[in-house]
């Protein structure tokens, strides 16, 4: 902490990709927590980073800088994005419960779209990911597909929890890796009961006023809720598209590679990030390049459609007997 009580942190995630963060100290312990298990952070004098985010949270927010930035009327952040200096500035009003929240999301947005711009390998999913005995799942879905369900069923049922909503997959001296993201989770209210799951108490995310039929929770909060632990990455062993079916039984087929193509394919995420404005200040991947990586993921890597009830997913032995059989499938 220096002299006028801000923290200066350099923020790492996968491929040593850095973004620098000069954060007020009262506010530095809720970010750390929220981007702790998923991005590295250490004591750092602003050096070295191509991007940087610095944080002013003020009583009188009277000239803010900036436009409004947020979700909601409430959330009462500007955001001023300095392209010479590579600098996002954020002000926030002192009564507002989201400036942790857009630090960290900042944070993940930068770090996202610079590995995206610099990993020649980076492929970008609608998918979340858990780890089965130290072997990671992509269950890769739209909205509604039970994606999240099974991303937390799993978790409940002894997996470690890797990513919900945004998986990047890298490259490395092993194979394909997927990588989590520190990120607030969506869980659908009616879930809980099928699932055997219940809410913990003192969820934090300030959006969670404004919902009737979800709570958002932060991953430290998926992990205190399910008991698993956070994984920033997992080696990838295996992709899971799954959908609802009245059926109270997991149907597992295994897709051909053309299948498993076409269904990647169709859950790209471009760009990486939903931010216009930052979006525009790198240079991701082109279409025709994401495609080729999604086919390579296809040829290399196991996929199989999963259609499954929610009363199935909630029990828990028949679901590890079928991640059993996924992970070990050759």
């Amino acid at each position: 902490m220096d002299s006028e009580g801000t923290v200066t942190v350099r923020c790492t995630g996968v491929a040593a990709r850095t973004v620098e963060a000069e954060i007020p100290a009262e506010i530095w312990p809720t970010v750390e927590k929220q981007l702790s298990g998923l991005v590295a952070s250490e004591p750092s004098n602003f050096a070295e980073s191509a991007w940087s985010i610095t944080l002013s949270v003020k009583t009188d927010i009277t000239g803010a800088m900036g436009v409004r930035y947020g979700d909601y009327d409430d959330t009462l952040i500007w955001r001023e994005i300095d392209d010479e200096k590579h600098v996002v500035r954020l002000t926030a009003d002192a009564s507002s419960p989201y400036t942790p929240v857009h630090v960290v999301r900042n944070i993940r947005t930068l770090l996202r779209l610079d590995v995206a711009q610099y990993d020649a390998s980076a492929l970008f999913l609608h998918a979340g990911m858990l780890a089965w005995q130290g072997h990671g799942v992509a269950v890769v879905g739209n909205k509604r597909s039970g994606k999240t369900s099974t991303v937390l069923a799993a978790a409940g049922a002894g997996a470690d929890f890797v990513s919900n909503d945004d998986l990047s997959l890298h490259q490395g001296p092993d194979g394909l890796a997927g990588q989590g993201w520190p990120r607030s989770v969506s869980v659908r209210l009616d879930t809980l009961g099928p699932l055997g799951l219940e809410l913990p108490a003192g969820l934090t995310h300030p959006a969670n006023r404004h919902r009737t039929d979800a709570r958002l929770l932060m991953p430290h909060e998926i992990s205190r809720m399910l008991g698993c632990r956070i994984a920033p990455a997992a080696p990838l062993k295996a992709v899971l598209f799954p959908s609802f079916t009245a059926d109270e039984k997991f149907a597992l087929r295994r897709l051909d590679e053309e299948e498993t193509a076409e269904r990647l394919l169709a859950n790209l995420l471009t760009p990486p990030v939903k931010d216009d404005d930052l979006s525009a200040r790198f240079a991701p991947p082109s279409a025709e390049q994401l495609a080729d990586r999604a086919r390579h993921l296809a040829a290399v890597v196991p996929a199989f459609s999963l259609h499954q009830s929610l009363t199935a997913l909630g029990r828990r032995t028949e679901l590890a007997d079928m991640l059993d059989r996924v992970v070990t499938a050759p």
